[in-house]
């Protein structure tokens, strides 16, 4: 049992951070705490360019639901810090649209793991979550399911299809970035679960703008092309560059059924691959896009998604779409 004796929780909204040359200047707490998960999270950039990443993500408009949190010691020690972002949610029965929270970057220095810290972090995030009313609380684990289930996470089922980029011809529209706005506005009836995350052009372009940072730091040039539509398919993507990534990443399929039109916009997505040279289109099959999708390689996912229901009348049983876009 974890002995919370002095243990505190500080939290640093980033809704009204100063942005100086394209990025936020962020407080030295927050850049502690930036510093700190570079371990886990930097990966092919030098902790240096991982806090440009960041400081770049904070500017755009969906960082303005961001908050990153910390579980100090009572000597100011960091023993686990996260992030939020706050998410529409749609609830069945519910007249109005309801809110909660998507969960990222949960983490522990190597040395202070095994104590509990994480859970009891998570575990004070839940209950003022609760507080303010929020629907849900949701994430993608990448070490597994056991430490959220306890904590009462449900796991979501969900793989990941996989199509060759080659150069497809096609006949769907091609979307710009530019469009992207109308296109969210617009997305026609769709299949997806009653109890659902809408997705909103400030997530997707959160994800897009994350995109065009890696092609910068790879002195390569960024498609304005970021989606296509034919009839009433929808979809959308993010050109992942990094070394161990290199892959076309669906962000969005919406289509009211299955059929030809829903082939032309993967065969877009085909092409505009093998324009980048990129070996491969992914797109995550949830059970609300299982029976859109033709053709393709299945695999399981690497994430494990997972939701925490907090209000009474969210039931999970209503909830089968996770898409990219989701992701945090």
């Amino acid at each position: 049992m974890v002995d919370v004796t002095g243990m505190r929780l500080v939290q640093h909204p980033c809704r009204n951070l100063p942005i100086s040359s394209g990025e936020c200047v962020v407080p030295a707490e927050l850049e502690r705490i930036d510093r700190r998960t570079a371990q886990a999270w930097a990966k092919d950039l030098s902790v240096a360019e991982y806090l440009r990443r960041e400081r770049v993500l904070k500017t755009r408009p969906f960082s303005r639901g961001l908050t990153v949190y910390a579980l100090l010691g009572d000597d100011d020690t960091i023993l686990a810090s996260c992030e939020s972002y706050r998410v529409p949610v749609a609830v069945p029965g519910r007249s109005d649209r309801g809110f909660g929270y998507g969960i990222a970057s949960v983490f522990v220095d190597e040395a202070q793991r095994g104590h509990g810290y994480a859970a009891e972090l998570l575990r004070r995030l839940h209950r003022q979550f609760f507080d303010e009313g929020a629907a849900l609380v949701y994430l993608m684990s990448e070490i597994g399911p056991t430490l959220y289930a306890k904590l009462g996470y449900v796991t979501r089922p969900l793989q990941v299809r996989r199509y060759l980029a080659q150069p497809m011809p096609h006949r769907a529209q091609l979307i710009h970035a530019s469009d992207m706005a109308q296109t969210i506005a617009n997305l026609p009836p769709q299949q997806h679960s009653p109890l659902h995350i809408p997705p909103t052009e400030e997530q997707l372009d959160w994800h897009i703008s994350r995109g065009r940072f890696y092609a910068q730091q790879l002195g390569r040039s960024y498609p304005d092309v970021v989606g296509a539509r034919s009839g009433n398919a929808v979809i959308l993507w993010q050109l992942d560059l990094p070394q161990d990534a290199n892959r076309l990443r669906v962000l969005l399929l919406s289509s009211p059924e299955p059929g030809q039109d829903v082939t032309e916009v993967i065969a877009a997505a085909q092409s505009v691959a093998h324009q980048h040279g990129l070996p491969t289109v992914e797109l995550w099959e949830s059970g609300a896009q299982s029976t859109l999708l033709p053709g393709g390689q299945r695999s399981p996912a690497d994430d494990v998604p997972m939701i925490l229901p907090l209000a009474s009348d969210v039931n999970l049983a209503d909830h089968s779409d996770i898409q990219r876009h989701h992701w945090l």
